[in-house]
């Protein structure tokens, strides 16, 4: 429920307060009092496109701010996902800055405009004389028949298992476009990894057979110097010969003296040394051999290395080991991807299963709800004026789940005699559909828990006992939600629980839109001015009287 509205420098308000009450409330005024002002700045609040024009005072900043009684909408959900603090009176605020820029808070937290319109949406529905589209769309039509069979659990379930349906159904379009699209390029990257595992490359193999490749080619230098160096170390005056020479000499006198004991000791080691080094000198000349085909071997197998590096843009053996492995792990991927793609496939199955269960259900409620929709909507149309109305509304279902399920709902409407109803588009005019709007709104107010409700200026075009009419239809709706109703018509502005007057102060320097709660004289006289005019008369007052009892 809309409790307060606060206007500060916005079009020709200077600043304004207004506390709104439950029931029925009517708001009057001369055409150009500033109605439209004030249902504006309340779109502003809400969430409306914000223009720098509207400020007042363009130095100033400009303050739309309305307070909302929320406590019986189950709103804590909403507050809680966006990180909002809950109170059950609840402050939005919008403010216009002199920069052209506007902000939005709830709650004194800033929020984005899109949030600001999504909670809007579950607060107050602002409904004008041009606002009747969406009765012309088959989906509200359908909402309209949903309200009245009062099935919301068996809806809510329908639409829990469609949104697991959804998620599905986009996951299985996912996984078939990223098989698809490691299918294209599989044969190659299987191409790849072939040749590298064939390669069987190993960490080390690149500085070992680079060490190979250059023994191998200067292998008779290598055996030559190798045999003048064994030569020199072991032979009948080499070397080793001539230090066991050493050792035998020292070894007679070592008893005369430590030093001479410790010099044939290091002599002892340097004579073994000697030895190891000539035995791995022999080995090695053993080893080694002139070997041009293996030389082409070690040299071939480095070209291939190379030409890996080239082809994969890497420098070093590992890389291309960690290339190799992620390619047997992009492979074991795409098994992956095929088991979760199966298994997918079999939810999408069970869910389809669930959803035509539901969506049956859906349907044979709807079946026996149209006749019932159809008396209400045209036993309302009777006290708005229109007592030859006809409307058939057809239910059909659809090859498509949807999130309603698979129904698609069409009314069908002729507001005279003799004329076969057609689609509501080319059926009604402007005022006839502005009052079957009021029906079906009364409708939902009936079997929906609607937030604030404004009608703005939809009894455009009727007069006398049908305007009377539709200012009791609008009491009875006032009976189950908060309800605001700018009007022009006496009959109208009567029925209100209470009535407010939008008008304009003037001094000096400005002009401002001003609004306020009428007593019951001022009420009195207001609605005697509406019937008779700048003057008012006695049978004005009279016929006021008659209308407020």
């Amino acid at each position: 429920m809309l409790q307060t509205l606060r206007v500060h420098n916005f079009a020709i308000i200077d600043q304004l307060e207004v506390d709104f009450k439950k029931g029925l409330t009517t708001i009057t005024g001369e055409t150009g009092a500033g109605k439209s002002i004030l249902l504006g700045a309340l779109k502003l609040v809400l969430g409306e496109r914000a223009d720098l024009k509207a400020l007042k005072n363009q130095e100033n900043k400009g303050i739309i701010e309305a307070i909302f009684d929320i406590k019986e909408l189950n709103l804590k959900s909403f507050f809680e996902q966006n990180e909002l603090d809950y109170e059950d009176e609840t402050i939005v605020r919008r403010e216009l800055l002199p920069s052209g820029k506007s902000r939005a808070f709830i709650n004194d937290s800033p929020v984005t405009i899109n949030i600001l319109q999504e909670l809007s949406n579950q607060l107050i529905d602002i409904h004008s004389q041009f606002n009747t589209a969406s009765i012309l769309d088959h989906q509200y039509q359908l909402q309209i028949v949903d309200a009245y069979a009062q099935h919301n659990d068996l809806l809510e379930n329908y639409q829990f298992v469609f949104s697991d349906f959804q998620k599905t159904t986009q996951e299985i379009s996912l996984l078939k476009s990223e098989l698809q699209q490691s299918a294209n390029d599989q044969d190659y990257k299987n191409y790849l990894l072939s040749e590298l595992q064939e390669a069987q490359l190993t960490k080390n193999e690149l500085e070992d057979l680079e060490n190979e490749s250059k023994t191998l080619a200067n292998a008779e230098n290598i055996i030559g110097n190798l045999n003048e160096v064994f030569f020199i170390l072991d032979n009948e005056n080499g070397l080793i010969y001539n230090l066991r020479e050493i050792q035998n000499k020292l070894s007679k006198i070592e008893s005369y003296s430590n030093d001479i004991s410790s010099i044939n000791e290091r002599i002892s080691s340097s004579r073994i040394e000697l030895e190891d080094v000539s035995g791995e000198i022999e080995s090695k000349l053993n080893d080694l051999e002139t070997n041009p085909e293996r030389l082409n071997e070690v040299n071939e197998r480095l070209d291939f290395i190379q030409n890996l590096f080239r082809k994969h843009q890497v420098l070093t053996i590992e890389e291309l080991i960690e290339i190799r492995d992620e390619l047997e792990q992009q492979n074991s991927g795409l098994e992956n991807i095929e088991n979760q793609l199966i298994s997918a496939e079999k939810k999408q199955e069970k869910l389809i299963k669930e959803l035509e269960i539901l969506a049956n259900k859906l349907h044979q409620n709807r079946e026996k709800t149209l006749k019932n929709v159809e008396d209400y909507i045209l036993k309302t149309l009777v006290n708005l004026g229109m007592p030859n109305s006809q409307l058939q509304i057809k239910l059909s279902e659809i090859s498509e789940f949807n999130k309603s399920g698979k129904d698609k709902v069409e009314f069908l409407f002729s507001a005279n005699k003799g004329i076969e109803p057609r689609d509501l588009e080319k059926a009604v005019s402007g005022g006839e559909r502005s009052r079957l709007m009021l029906a079906i709104k009364k409708l939902l107010a009936e079997h929906l828990k609607l937030p604030t409700l404004i009608l703005d200026e939809i009894d455009t075009g009727i007069s006398g006992k049908v305007a009377n009419d539709t200012g009791i239809v609008m009491k009875e709706m006032a009976n189950n939600l908060q309800l605001l109703v700018i009007t022009h018509l006496p009959q109208v502005a009567s029925k209100g629980n209470h009535q407010y007057k939008v008008y304009k102060s003037s001094n000096e320097n400005s002009t401002s839109t001003q609004i306020k709660e009428l007593d019951e004289q001022e009420r009195l006289n207001e609605i005697a001015q509406m019937i008779s005019g700048a003057e008012i008369t006695e049978s004005a007052l009279e016929q006021a009287k008659s209308l407020i009892n």
